[in-house]
């Protein structure tokens, strides 16, 4: 489904509602995808069902009631969503997220005061409106993607490298070393598990999100392990672009430097980019690095993929 956007203004000098009366925004500032609006009535029409949020304001200077302002988003469909103020001066705001599940939907922004409210004569923007469509990815984030790419990646681990020697390194804590052990995921729990590692003689269960790097001193990596692929098209927002630099700046075959925290640092030779998780490996080595917690990352071209490669990695804190 395309893009759903619709911004309103009112602008103009009719500066009072009656009671029950829709408001006019005069000026569309912008309106994208299946949605309209009659500037002669007040109503918006939305030609496809999902999830919207409608979030307005209206600047008042009086009323001709006593008990304050009321304003109400009401559909045809009977849905109705209030805003109001105990005061008859100033501005006042309300916010809707409105499931449509029998499109189409029309709806206004209703005066409900049981009053006449006057809007100030010398503010130009008087009150506004906008609502957006949330589709599937919008509520996605790289950080949730990461997750379960690294989720992904450990359920693989355990059964791979059982008992298998490994060092973990935080953005909380020093370094944690022990061994191997396995996945802990509550009943009703989704993707993202805890980590089980055998530690000081006893299993220790640590939250994924918190890991900067996995290494594992005496591990050859598998080539069978897989990664997840991003959704498509993968979300556009600030914290995928995090994502997206890391993975396009870097190539395999690249010889890197990372800092992922004050003292964590790591070296050595892409083995795999993938988003959210850069693997480097050599003959008796590997490290896992989660890249939503890069700090800082250097190629350095005299022994990148333009030139010598490097032949080993190592990992310090």
């Amino acid at each position: 489904m395309s893009n759903i956007v619709l911004q309103l203004q009112k602008n103009n000098n009719d500066s009072i509602i009656n009671n029950n009366d829709n408001v006019i925004f005069d000026e569309t500032i912008s309106m994208i995808g299946n949605v309209s609006y009659n500037n002669t009535t007040g109503v918006i029409t939305v030609y496809e069902q999902g999830l919207y949020i409608i979030d307005w304001y209206v600047s008042m200077q009086s009323t001709s009631g006593s008990s304050g302002v009321i304003f109400k988003l009401i559909s045809d469909k009977g849905t109705e969503f209030d805003s109001s103020s105990p005061i008859k001066t100033g501005n006042m705001g309300g916010i809707a997220v409105l499931n449509v599940d029998d499109a189409p939907v029309n709806f206004s922004l209703v005066n409900a005061s049981n009053a006449t409210v006057f809007l100030p004569n010398m503010m130009t923007f008087k009150a506004n409106l906008r609502i957006f469509y949330l589709n599937e990815y919008t509520i996605d984030n790289s950080r949730c993607f990461a997750l379960d790419q690294f989720a992904n990646l450990l359920e693989q681990v355990v059964t791979i490298y059982p008992g298998a020697a490994v060092s973990m390194f935080s953005n909380r804590l020093a370094t944690v070393s022990g061994t191997i052990d396995s996945l802990y995921k509550a009943p009703d729990a989704g993707s993202i598990p805890l980590l089980i590692l055998q530690s000081g003689g006893q299993p220790a269960a640590f939250s994924i999100d918190k890991i900067t790097m996995l290494y594992f001193p005496d591990s050859v990596y598998d080539d069978s392990i897989t990664y997840l692929n991003p959704p498509d098209p993968f979300p556009q927002n600030c914290d995928t672009d995090f994502l997206k630099n890391i993975y396009n700046y870097v190539e395999v075959g690249d010889s890197i430097s990372v800092m992922a925290g004050p003292t964590t640092s790591a070296s050595g030779e892409i083995s795999l980019n993938e988003y959210g998780i850069i693997v480097l490996a050599d003959a008796t080595s590997i490290i896992f690095i989660m890249t939503p917690h890069i700090f800082s990352l250097v190629v350095d071209e005299a022994n990148g993929v333009s030139g010598r490669k490097s032949n080993s990695i190592s990992v310090t804190e």
